[in-house]
């Protein structure tokens, strides 16, 4: 009888724990990634940083139910504060769990992943990477300690990659041509959607008829990631108050608030600007349906799913010219990064007729990401990498 496989899938998290339940919670993390690795093998174990979940706040995420599913926890290496101490400890930790399984699935960019990746070629065990967002422009865009490694990393990411047998890129072309591999590769989204009903758009058509009052923007990102950018429409929204222009901003994501609060304050539009927090995923496609424009500001992303998503409900879109979003909606709905003026224009030209415009573009566009047209060539490509580590014939 054939040995089953395990496959160990790392990343650096967090995963988050509940200890009164004993369960585990994600937010980019579900059942449906866990089902998605199971098509190499039927035990799948997440390797990453936990986190303990405050009480009551579990309902914010979702829960990973799988009976096929372990996780493996390591400390936080990252920080300068417990590198020395963490990091041999990380490490063996990661070297034991390579050794374990016999499928390795990488997510990058990763401190945790690059050590296995390495780990992995010298046990000789069969690699797949996910590249989903760029590594310079991470670090380059979170604060100064970030630009002191930029560079390096990038330069150690491409070697890493460039040897890569087998990568599954987010993107069509941006982190194809940032981190090219000699190896096989396909450029295949993350997102997973369902297919999505027409009265989707017919809903946001006739919403966007009936509009009136301050336009409503949103972002689903972490909160406390400079790179997200979310401080700076809170800047663009501050200065078109001063001309009399009101538009409402609602933020949904997790991590400490404490700043973009401070922003809004210092820009005079906290009675603007609303944070919601954490959401349960499901609960996500709800706020997208209920704001008028989506807006992702980012300075680094891969092919951001939140953007596909608010897509997907037929939500028009404003976006920085950074990395895969560029691939997804109109040029003249993009900014530079950063750039607070062309924020203000961008927002200044919403009106009904452009709404309706995106609304229905946007809306087609999402097609290209649903669950099974994604799905049939993901899984091509994971037959093919079988096929390759002599899994299957």
């Amino acid at each position: 009888m054939e040995k089953e496989r395990k496959i160990l899938f790392i990343h650096d998290g967090p995963l988050y724990y509940d200890e009164l339940s004993k369960k585990y919670f994600g937010i980019h993390y579900d059942d449906n990634l866990i089902k998605r690795y199971s098509y190499f093998g039927k035990h799948v174990s997440f390797l990453m940083r936990l986190r303990k979940l405050p009480p009551d706040e579990s309902i914010k995420y979702s829960r990973l139910n799988s009976s096929n599913f372990s996780v493996i926890e390591i400390p936080n290496f990252k920080s300068i504060r417990h590198y020395l101490s963490n990091k041999a400890k990380a490490k063996r930790i990661i070297k034991a769990a390579v050794i374990e399984h016999d499928i390795i699935i990488i997510r990058m960019p990763s401190a945790a992943g690059t050590i296995a990746y390495h780990l992995a070629r010298k046990y000789n065990k069969p690699v797949l990477i996910e590249m989903v967002a760029c590594v310079f422009d991470a670090l380059w865009n979170y604060d100064w300690r970030g630009k002191i490694q930029a560079h390096y990393k990038m330069y150690s990411y491409k070697r890493m990659m460039v040897d890569a047998k087998h990568t599954i890129y987010v993107t069509n072309k941006f982190l194809q041509r940032r981190y090219p591999t000699k190896g096989k590769s396909i450029g295949c989204s993350d997102v997973e959607l369902a297919q999505a009903d027409d009265s989707i758009l017919e809903n946001r058509l006739k919403r966007i008829l009936k509009k009136n009052g301050p336009i409503v923007l949103g972002t689903t990102a972490a909160l406390d990631v400079p790179y997200k950018g979310q401080s700076d429409v809170i800047k663009a929204i501050g200065k078109l108050k001063k001309e009399g222009i009101i538009f409402i901003y609602k933020l949904v994501g997790q991590g400490d608030q404490s700043n973009l609060k401070l922003a809004a304050e210092r820009n005079n539009v906290r009675d603007q600007v609303e944070i919601i927090g954490s959401l349960p995923h499901s609960d996500v496609f709800n706020f997208l349906e209920e704001i008028d424009v989506y807006i992702q500001p980012s300075k680094t992303e891969g092919l951001p799913r939140a953007v596909v998503e608010a897509m997907n409900r037929a939500c028009p879109a404003l976006g920085s010219n950074i990395a895969g979003i560029p691939e997804l909606i109109d040029k003249e709905c993009l900014f530079d990064a950063g750039k607070i003026n062309q924020i203000v224009e961008k927002l200044k030209m919403i009106n009904n007729y452009w709404m309706q415009e995106q609304a229905g573009k946007n809306f087609e566009k999402a097609k290209e990401y649903q669950k099974e047209e994604l799905r049939s060539r993901r899984e091509a490509f994971y037959d093919q990498c079988l096929v390759d580590w002599g899994f299957i014939e």
